[in-house]
């Protein structure tokens, strides 16, 4: 690719592709990297520079980029069928892969509800609970419980339950439904503490919250 196609290549991500987590003052002139190719761990950015993807695609691609059998299984079932609709169907894709995830779950944890990401899972976890409990007649009971500094998603109640304020600024969540205990991180020790104190001063918190919400709520 030339260098003057590769440059209106830019100008079309950055008038028209609004990135996750984009900061609005630099709306229309970044000089992002472009990742063009990709190879095991590597990426191969517009100008051929190799770089590691240390998070592997952002956690997707830890199996690392290129793997023909991958592609040519993703391919296979989409000549096949692309897709189905989940809602008064079946296929036996979705069947097997259930299947083994369940065959590795822990203890009693027999169900699969796929969703799209983390976000939307947490989302799906947190209306099921709610769900459940309306239909216990426990009305009330729909505080979550989570931690400063925590992340669990980007949608509207993944982000209600996450404790970084950065992700949050200037944004609306439902924060009623939620009850932040104090960060954890280890390195904010107070002077004089042993590990194992923290330890019984966060679960504390963890008793504390619940005492005083209720733990009927």
């Amino acid at each position: 690719m030339s260098l003057e196609n590769f440059e209106q290549i830019r100008s079309f991500d950055n008038e028209n592709f609004v990135h996750p987590w984009e900061s609005m003052k630099k709306v229309g002139t970044n000089s992002r990297t472009f990742a063009e190719t990709a190879d095991g761990i590597y990426l191969y950015d517009e100008n051929g520079q190799k770089l590691i993807d240390g998070p592997g695609g952002m956690w997707c691609v830890q199996i690392g980029y290129g793997r023909k059998e991958m592609a040519e299984a993703i391919a296979d079932q989409v000549h096949k069928m692309p897709y189905y609709s989940p809602w008064n169907m079946s296929a036996s894709p979705s069947a097997l892969l259930a299947r083994k995830i369940v065959e590795r779950a822990p203890a009693d944890l027999k169900h699969v509800f796929f969703t799209t990401c983390g976000s939307t899972a947490v989302d799906t976890a947190i209306r099921f609970v709610h769900f459940y409990n309306n239909v216990r007649g426990k009305s009330q009971k729909k505080i979550i419980i989570s931690r400063e500094k925590s992340y669990h998603g980007s949608t509207y109640l993944s982000a209600t339950v996450s404790g970084k304020t950065r992700d949050k600024d200037w944004m609306d969540t439902a924060s009623e439904l939620v009850h932040f205990l104090p960060d954890v991180n280890p390195s904010r020790l107070p002077e004089g503490m042993s590990i194992e104190d923290y330890l019984e001063d966060k679960i504390k918190d963890l008793e504390t919250a619940i005492m005083t919400i209720g733990a009927d709520k």
